[in-house]
C-alpha cells in the first residue's frame, strides 16, 4: 500500500456516519450504486502521526459506511479513505471492544465462520504512526451493500492487531499497484459487471459538509457546474497539482501537488504558505489563536488554480464545520506540515473522482450546492 506518512494527521474530532441509501437505495441502477452518508459530529478523539511532524486537528470529517462482509454479513464500520486503497476490517481476533456501529453494537467480521472466505497467507502489517496500525492477514471474501447485493472476490486485510485508538475499519479508493487490482472494490464492482466504468465519484450536497455523497460509476450533474476536466495521475496518489490560490485579491504560489484526502479534515501546506493564506484572510485580532469571526468571511470565495484551470471555491473551504451563520467565530483548519494533504473541509466544494481504467486519472469540476439530484453513469 501506499506509504504511511502520506496518511496525515493529529489530534481529530471524528464524524460518525452510516450508510442511509437515500439516493438509491445503495442498488446498482443504469451503471450506478450510490450512497448517501450524512455526518454526525462526535466526541471520539483520535492521533495520527506525519513522520515525525505532529499537528492538532480540532476537528475532522470522517465519512463513513456501515456494510456487511462475508456469508454471515458481519457488519462493519469502515472509514471512506480517497488517501489510501487498502480496506482493513477488524476481525473478531483483534479483540476491539470500541469497535462499536451506529447502533452502539460491536462491529467485527468473523473471516474463521465465513463460507466464502479465501485466506492468502499473506501478511498485512499498516503502520500509520507507532500507534496507529493494522496488522493483519489478507482475505478475500464477499463485500455486501445491500441484502441481495454484494461486490465479490474484494482483498483486504482482515485485521487481527488493531491500534487502540483507532474504532473502525478503512474502506480504501485510490487505485492499488499494477497487479494488485483486486484490493479496490471499484475495479471488482466493475469487473463484476455492477457499474458501467471503473470510475467513483465523492460529492457534497451542501456547504456545512453533513450530506456526503460516494458514487460508484457515476454521478450526480446536480451539484456541477461543468462537466469533469480529466488529467493523468498515472503513479499518483489521488492528487491534484495546485499552481496558486487568490484570497482577498492577493496571490499565493502553491506549485505543489497534493493528495485530496477524505481521511482527513485541514489543510496542511509549507510555512510560507501558510503565513501567507493567514496574512490574506480578513482582518481580526482573533486569527492569531484560530479563529475568525464568520462575518468577515461569509460570502467569500477564493479562486484556485488546479493543473492550470481555475475554480472558485467558498473561503469556508479553510475551516471547519459548523461555520455556518449563528455562529460568531469559525476555527481556522489550515496547518504547516510538509506532507501536502488536503482534507474534505477543502475538497467538499469540488466535484472529484478518479478513473481506474487504462492508467489512473482524476477528474474535477466546479461545485454548487443542490438539494436534488440527477444521478448518471459516466
Amino acid at each position: 500500500m501506499r506509504s504511511p506518512q502520506l496518511l496525515i494527521v493529529g489530534i481529530t474530532t471524528l464524524i460518525t456516519t452510516s450508510v442511509h441509501a437515500s439516493i438509491i437505495q445503495n442498488q446498482p441502477r443504469n451503471g450506478v450504486i450510490a450512497f448517501d452518508t450524512p455526518l454526525d459530529v462526535s466526541t471520539d478523539l483520535s492521533k495520527r502521526q506525519v513522520g515525525e511532524h505532529d499537528y492538532i486537528f480540532p476537528v475532522s470529517n470522517f465519512p463513513k459506511l456501515t456494510i456487511p462482509i462475508g456469508s454471515n454479513k458481519d457488519v462493519v464500520q469502515l472509514s471512506i479513505d480517497t488517501g489510501s486503497w487498502l480496506t482493513q476490517v477488524p476481525d473478531v481476533a483483534s479483540n476491539c471492544t470500541e469497535c462499536l456501529l451506529p447502533n452502539g453494537k460491536l462491529g467485527l467480521y468473523d473471516a474463521n465462520k465465513s463460507t466464502t472466505a479465501v485466506k492468502t497467507g499473506q501478511t498485512l502489517k499498516s503502520d500509520f504512526a507507532p500507534t496507529h496500525y493494522y496488522h493483519g492477514k489478507g482475505v478475500v471474501d464477499d463485500i455486501w451493500f445491500a441484502p441481495n447485493f454484494k461486490i465479490p472476490g474484494t482483498l483486504f486485510n482482515d485485521v487481527q492487531e488493531i491500534s487502540p485508538l483507532w474504532h473502525e475499519g478503512i474502506l480504501g479508493l485510490s487505485k492499488p499497484p499494477k497487479g494488485s487490482e483486486n484490493q479496490n472494490i471499484v475495479w471488482n464492482a466493475y469487473k463484476a459487471g455492477l457499474i458501467s466504468k471503473p470510475i467513483f465519484a465523492i460529492t457534497q450536497r451542501n456547504e456545512s459538509s453533513n450530506s456526503l455523497q460516494l458514487f460508484l460509476g457515476g454521478h450526480s450533474k446536480s451539484q456541477m457546474t461543468e462537466d469533469y476536466t480529466w488529467t493523468s495521475i498515472e503513479n499518483k496518489n489521488f492528487a491534484g497539482h495546485i499552481d496558486f490560490i487568490n484570497i482577498n485579491g492577493a496571490e499565493i504560489k502553491i506549485n505543489a501537488t497534493v493528495t485530496f484526502d477524505t481521511g482527513n479534515y485541514g489543510v496542511s501546506v509549507s510555512q510560507e504558505v501558510y503565513d501567507a493564506i493567514i496574512n490574506s484572510l480578513p482582518y481580526d485580532p482573533l486569527k492569531s489563536r484560530g479563529i475568525i469571526s464568520y462575518d468577515s468571511i461569509k460570502d467569500r470565495s477564493v479562486t484556485v488554480s488546479i493543473y492550470g484551470k481555475n475554480y472558485s471555491v467558498p473561503l469556508k473551504a479553510f475551516f471547519g464545520p459548523g461555520c455556518d451563520p449563528g455562529v460568531r467565530y469559525c476555527d481556522i483548519v489550515v496547518y504547516p506540515n510538509p506532507a501536502w494533504n488536503w482534507g474534505s473541509s477543502f475538497n467538499r466544494f469540488l466535484n472529484l473522482a478518479l478513473n481506474y481504467d487504462n492508467g489512473s486519472y482524476i477528474g474535477i469540476a466546479g461545485w454548487k450546492p443542490s438539494n436534488t439530484n440527477d444521478v448518471v453513469a459516466f
